[in-house]
């Protein structure tokens, strides 16, 4: 039989630790794209193991010879000698062997550089089945802690790749916020326990240490509604703690997003450059590095900042008027504090750097 026309080109990708496998292979042919994927767990599991698999059901799934473009991240896979002398892996290497008889193959290394958006989507692919046999792994456990039943709520959403995704990323990173400012471990917490931690998260850990979105703290905020219902419909959690809690999450990623999409709304056309000492015109009257001011007045084209930290409040010093665009002026809230640079040169105040922000 001959081999079709055009060449298929086979990404393919595995990923293991500490046992839990997944493995992906995405086949392009033209305008045409293939997934296939799946895991594997136990002692056996490799990330050699996990990208052979990948290899294997790729060209299973082919329904006639073709030429086909193996790309690979494994180098035991590329090298032909031991394509000829497989050093493990019997198994997969005996399905493998008619394959590679049945098809005119070439392997070669995934470029780092390139932009593989298949290559990408296999690495995801497989990350997606390797986290889904950590979770499920979890989720069987038997104790009573909020780690169990954050794996349970996990493995529930596993079968939307980008629901599931997005909820481990915020899961993980509250895991980090519990173990940074809590008392206990995240993994030792009662499930209860959980919304003792959500005031902190909100208000410092993705502001702050994780320098979250307007987009991600809403997101942020999606998850843990889920989880904190979640947590209810299966009796860890009083309703009317969750409600509660719920209410002032709600009040404060309104309020941080807000100010985010304000600071995000600054671009390099907005800020002046640093003086240059050396020029006459620049010279700087005042000047202000890196410090948090109050936002104490905004006009439609203006705002203007007080140093309020030490001082009465008729004493403060004063940053502005500082001009800004008419946009960026509709975001500002009086009472923010904002951590920026600025500096006055003949006699008008510009804006270096806009940083961050607490409300």
């Amino acid at each position: 039989m001959g081999l079709a026309s055009g060449e298929v080109v086979l990404h393919a990708a595995g990923r293991c630790e500490d046992g839990y496998g997944g493995w992906a292979a995405v086949l392009t042919y033209g305008s045409h794209r293939r997934e296939t994927s799946g895991s594997a767990n136990g002692t056996g599991v490799t990330p050699h193991r996990m990208a052979l698999t990948a290899v294997v059901e790729g060209l299973t799934a082919l329904t006639r010879p073709s030429r086909v473009r193996i790309c690979v991240a494994d180098e035991t896979l590329r090298d032909k000698r031991a394509q000829r002398r497989p050093p493990d892996e019997p198994d997969l290497w005996e399905r493998l062997r008619p394959l590679l008889a049945r098809h005119h193959v070439e392997w070669e290394e995934p470029d780092e550089w390139a932009d593989e958006g298949p290559c990408d989507l296999a690495a995801e692919l497989a990350y997606h089945q390797h986290r889904g046999e950590v979770v499920r792994a979890g989720a069987r456990g038997e104790e009573n802690t909020l780690a169990v039943a954050v794996e349970r709520f996990l493995a529930e959403r596993w079968d939307d790749m980008h629901a599931f995704e997005a909820a481990d990323d915020v899961i993980s990173t509250l895991c980090f916020s519990a173990d940074w400012y809590g008392d206990t471990s995240f993994t030792e917490m009662a499930p209860a326990e959980l919304v003792d931690e959500l005031g902190t998260f909100f208000s410092s850990t993705l502001p702050h240490k994780e320098h979250a979105s307007a987009h991600e703290l809403r997101t942020a905020q999606r998850v843990v509604t889920d989880l904190l219902n979640w947590l209810v419909a299966n009796g860890h959690l009083d309703a009317d703690t969750a409600r509660d809690r719920l209410a002032d999450i709600d009040v404060t990623v309104e309020e941080r997003a807000c100010l985010k999409e304000f600071v995000d709304g600054f671009g390099v056309d907005d800020l002046a450059p640093w003086p240059d000492r050396s020029r006459a015109a620049d010279h700087v009257e005042e000047r202000v590095d890196c410090q948090y001011l109050t936002i104490a007045e905004v006009a439609d084209g203006s705002l203007t900042f007080k140093d309020c930290d030490g001082y009465d409040e008729d004493d403060c010093p004063v940053v502005g008027p500082v001009p800004v665009r008419p946009e960026i002026a509709a975001r500002a809230r009086t009472g923010w504090r904002i951590l920026l640079s600025a500096v006055k040169a003949g006699g008008q105040w510009r804006l270096v750097e806009v940083v961050s922000g607490d409300p």
